[in-house]
């Protein structure tokens, strides 16, 4: 399942972010990891869709592929099928004020 947000992608940014994550983790660490994730990219007015690999055997043996099985943790940060990393890479990017960089090589 893909759950676009409501950031609409500017004209100068192709690149479409993905995160893989699970709509029915028991595990509370994944489901605040994915807010805090999706709260960082809705305040940057980045344009992002969740997948939902929980509903989507294809979209996790995908992730699972991309990433080549580096990682099983969630959630998982792609940008235009290419992996970038997990939420603690991307807390680290946030913190140091370099998500830019860490999504988009910027």
């Amino acid at each position: 399942m893909y759950y676009p947000c409501q950031t609409p992608i500017p004209e100068d940014r192709t690149k479409v972010v993905e995160i893989y994550g699970s709509s029915i983790s028991g595990n509370m660490q994944i489901k605040d990891r994915q807010q805090q994730l999706e709260s960082i990219l809705n305040t940057r007015k980045i344009p992002f869709e969740f997948i939902d690999i929980a509903a989507d055997e294809k979209a996790r043996n995908y992730m699972k592929r991309k990433n080549l099985n580096k990682t099983n943790e969630l959630p998982q940060i792609f940008v235009d099928g290419e992996f970038r990393g997990i939420f603690q890479e991307f807390e680290e990017a946030h913190e140091s004020e370099q998500v830019n960089k860490f999504l988009y090589d910027e």
